[in-house]
């Protein structure tokens, strides 16, 4: 309970700031914030060269030596940080042209990002110790305190503002990271450990592909939107898509409960439990999906001021590409629980390049607009990969494609004639907001009723 509700909130925070911010900043510095965090994303994967997979396993493995496992890792997250720190620093006016983003932003989002990694650290070691208040709480105290002083440094700045939401992330992270890494350090005593070192580099390296494709499928629309437009439409396009993450903010707090369940099915081979949990599991998600495609649309008006509203068009798309992120985390964690975690890069890497290729080519034609959908075409094949993963490379029959699929196509058949009708009636307009309500209205009242009808069942102890 403790993990679903911090969760909740910590991802909740970003859609709850949205009227804060969008009032504080201009659309251009918006979209330099969002540019920003999607950087600052990668580097604390490449600093920490994802050091952090091997902890769950390591203190075990290492168990009569727990802390200086942990203190020499963590020290070799150093080292491959002061590494990457060096050449983004001597290349930065390079890298800076190529992203057309300041040469500043780039050096403190490498800062952030290793920060980043360390109180990721941290929290995993808590979590593997099973110390969930701590987690939960320091994770708030974080997220709370950088919001706070955020605020507070862009009503200060008079130009330039961006770099009080930038100031605020890194000031935080690095007073509460340092504190973190001499804690650790203290404990553990030893800072170089070869064998520990090779032991966590094998775990955490190969994962870096698979992390790095995950951020480029979610993030690389506005990096490109960024480089081939500017800064004004990657506030536009950021604000839509975080207005339509509260998708994103339920999967994440439900995988919680989902998981520990499922892999408990899985280890009795109770398969046929599974399906038809998951039957259940999808129309409640879909059903609250299908109320967020009516409100949200409404709700953006409210949450920023009116030059933001140009890009609520692409709501039916958004909303869409966070649903079949939702049906992939149901065909993955099949991968997860058999540990093939060689194929879960592979079918990312995958999916995040069409998403490189179609952006590039797509968006200096048709504007920031079809990044949604050039995204949403790269989430349908991560399903499809992992899909045809679980089914014909692990041999698990499961979950059969015609139910996934059939959902899938239901929804992105609907949100596309959506979008058209937003494009060609205009958003808001009476036809707009009739088709809204009764398009996915409709399909909410079926869903709502096959839900009602499967309770009924269940109370009875025959749930199908």
């Amino acid at each position: 309970m403790w993990y679903t509700i911090t969760d909740f909130i910590l991802k909740g925070m970003a859609f709850i700031t949205i009227p804060i911010f969008t009032r504080l900043l201009s659309v251009e510095e918006y979209g330099i914030v969002s540019v920003y965090t999607t950087f600052v994303g990668i580097f604390a994967i490449i600093t920490g060269i994802d050091l952090h997979a091997s902890i769950g396993t390591g203190i075990n493995d290492f168990k009569e030596k727990k802390k200086e496992f942990l203190s020499s890792v963590l020290f070799l997250s150093l080292l491959s940080f002061i590494s990457v720190f060096i050449i983004i620093y001597i290349f930065r006016e390079l890298l800076s042209n190529v992203f057309n983003i300041e040469s500043n932003i780039l050096i403190f989002s490498v800062i952030s990002g290793y920060f980043a990694f360390i109180f990721n650290y941290y929290i995993t070691i808590k979590v593997f110790e099973k110390n969930y208040k701590v987690k939960s709480l320091l994770s708030l105290l974080k997220a709370i305190s950088t919001v706070i002083l955020s605020i507070i440094l862009v009503i200060i700045i008079k130009n330039n503002k961006y770099f009080g939401r930038i100031y605020g992330e890194l000031i935080v992270g690095i007073i509460i990271s340092t504190i973190l890494f001499f804690l650790i350090l203290a404990k553990g005593k030893k800072i170089i450990w070869i064998k520990a070192w090779k032991y966590s580099m094998l775990i955490g390296v190969p994962l870096i592909l698979h992390n790095l494709s995950g951020i480029i499928l979610s993030q690389f629309d506005r990096l490109a939107i960024q480089k081939i437009i500017g800064s004004e439409k990657v506030g536009l396009y950021s604000y839509a898509y975080t207005l339509g993450m509260i998708p994103l903010i339920i999967l994440g707090a439900t995988n919680l409960a989902w998981v520990p369940w499922f892999y408990d099915k899985m280890y009795e081979n109770k398969k046929e439990e599974i399906f038809k949990k998951v039957k259940y599991y999808n129309e409640i998600f879909l059903l609250l999906l299908l109320l967020m495609f009516i409100i949200i649309p409404e709700l953006g008006i409210i949450m920023a001021p009116k030059n933001y509203s140009t890009s609520l068009i692409i709501l039916p798309i958004i909303i869409a590409s966070y649903y079949m992120q939702f049906l992939y985390t149901i065909y993955v964690n099949f991968a997860f629980f058999y540990k093939k975690t060689g194929s879960i890069s592979f079918g990312t890497l995958l999916a995040g390049i069409i998403n490189i290729v179609l952006n590039i080519w797509l968006i200096p034609i048709f504007g920031y607009e079809i990044a949604a959908i050039t995204t949403l075409i790269s989430y349908i094949f991560l399903l499809l990969f992992h899909g045809i993963n679980v089914l014909y490379n692990l041999n698990d029959k499961t979950i059969t494609p015609k139910y996934i699929l059939g959902f899938a196509f239901l929804i992105i058949s609907f949100s596309l004639i959506q979008y058209i009708i937003s494009k060609y009636f205009g958003m808001f307009s009476i036809t707009e907001r009739i088709s809204r309500i009764l398009i996915f209205g409709s399909v909410g009242a079926i869903v709502g009723i096959k839900i009602y009808k499967k309770s009924k069942n269940l109370f009875k102890g025959d749930f199908i």
